[in-house]
């Protein structure tokens, strides 16, 4: 069903964001720095966003849940201004973050309410058209998925009969090259549901490859790990156990060479290393990592962590909200994992981090749930240009 939005645009105050002026400071148009509050007709609607891509024409396509458990799709031009939106309709739910480009199209992904397999949607950010492809059978309440650097796909879901997480890899035109199951030794099946379903607190299920391993963070052997693979075939390698789903990775960047960028969440605490060193063939304790603790991060706060080359330097940037609902970002240096800098963005409305991405003119976009009058749920998209995001570093 699709809501008409009106945008609200809201003046960038420099100083407020602790960005200085200098002579030869950019031009900043709309396009280059901007912040938006996106208003609907209804109070109730809630948004929970997922992924943010830049399309071809230098606009932004956003990926959220809505209806605890809907797709709800929002294109804006290159100033955030709403060109359409969309929310998908039963059967299609659960949608996984993130969106995956092809050609001038993006792929997105999630689950048959009625079969609780895996769908595979193609949309058209020009013409606002979402089309089902493809239906994949073979993964069951689907959780995570990973394009690996060779094109192929890597999707990790959930087998009730079997009581196991499964790993299931396929080509890029979705034919199944292989599949494994790794066994829970418990029936967690409503812990899967309710994180499909949108109830209670989301689970920080994802998968990925690093070199020649798979890993996936899911339920394994009675809690919720860190397990590694072979990714030839599926092969159990090792794994960072957590405690049951008070203790686990909330995120994870392969850096390569057995060193990971990982967070934390220790009964609710959030943690950060920027170069773990991770055996991949061992058997290991999650919490033995000496992370280090941010006590200002959110209890059980979504993170991401993304690698930027920033004018020749490799960065490792973290991205998730604090206690007090703003939005923060530690940037760490890849070659010595010093910290660079800690940022916060968003100060007048609560916020909770989305994603982010960075834009083809040097800067970077930022999409977020927010909550106007402290309690109505609305999307707010920042923009910061190249000279703004520069002074992060």
């Amino acid at each position: 069903m699709k809501r008409y939005f009106k945008y609200l645009l809201i003046k960038l105050v420099i100083i407020s964001l602790n960005y200085g002026c200098s002579s030869d400071e950019e031009l900043i148009e709309p396009r280059n720095s901007f912040t938006r509050l996106y208003e609907t007709q209804q109070f109730t609607d809630e948004y929970q966003p997922l992924s943010i891509v830049q399309t071809a024409d230098s606009g932004y396509l956003t990926l959220s849940r809505t209806e605890q458990w809907k797709a709800h799709l929002f294109k804006s031009d290159d100033e955030g201004k709403t060109e359409w939106l969309q929310t998908l309709d039963e059967p299609f739910v659960n949608p996984l973050p993130q969106l995956f480009s092809q050609d001038s199209a993006f792929y997105m992904f999630g689950m048959n309410e009625l079969s609780q397999s895996l769908e595979v949607y193609l949309i058209n950010p020009t013409a606002g058209t979402s089309d089902r492809i493809q239906t994949l059978s073979a993964v069951k309440y689907p959780l995570a998925v990973h394009r690996t650097p060779d094109n192929q796909w890597i999707f990790l879901g959930y087998d009730r009969d079997s009581q196991s997480s499964t790993i299931h890899a396929f080509t890029d035109s979705f034919a199944e090259i292989w599949n494994a199951s790794y066994e829970v030794q418990e029936d967690v099946e409503e812990y899967v549901i309710d994180h499909i379903a949108g109830v209670g607190s989301s689970l920080p299920f994802f998968v990925g490859t690093n070199g020649n391993y798979v890993y996936f963070n899911g339920l394994y052997n009675y809690s919720f790990s860190l397990v590694f693979a072979d990714l030839s075939g599926g092969e159990f390698l090792g794994t960072l156990h957590g405690y049951r789903d008070e203790s686990m990775m909330s995120a994870v960047q392969p850096l390569g060479n057995q060193l990971y960028a990982v967070a934390q969440t220790n009964f609710g605490n959030g943690a950060i290393l920027s170069n773990a060193t991770v055996q991949e063939r061992a058997i290991n304790v999650g919490s033995d990592l000496p992370t280090v603790s941010y006590n200002e991060i959110d209890d059980n706060a979504r993170v991401i962590i993304k690698e930027i080359n920033h004018l020749g330097q490799e960065i490792i940037l973290y991205g998730t909200h604090t206690k007090r609902r703003q939005m923060v970002f530690y940037a760490y240096d890849k070659a010595s994992g010093e910290l660079i800098s800690v940022n916060y963005l968003g100060q007048t409305n609560p916020y909770r981090l989305g994603d982010f991405v960075m834009t083809g003119d040097g800067g970077l976009a930022v999409v977020s749930e927010t909550y106007l009058a402290g309690k109505f749920s609305r999307l707010a998209l920042f923009k910061l240009s190249k000279q703004e995001f520069s002074q992060w570093f």
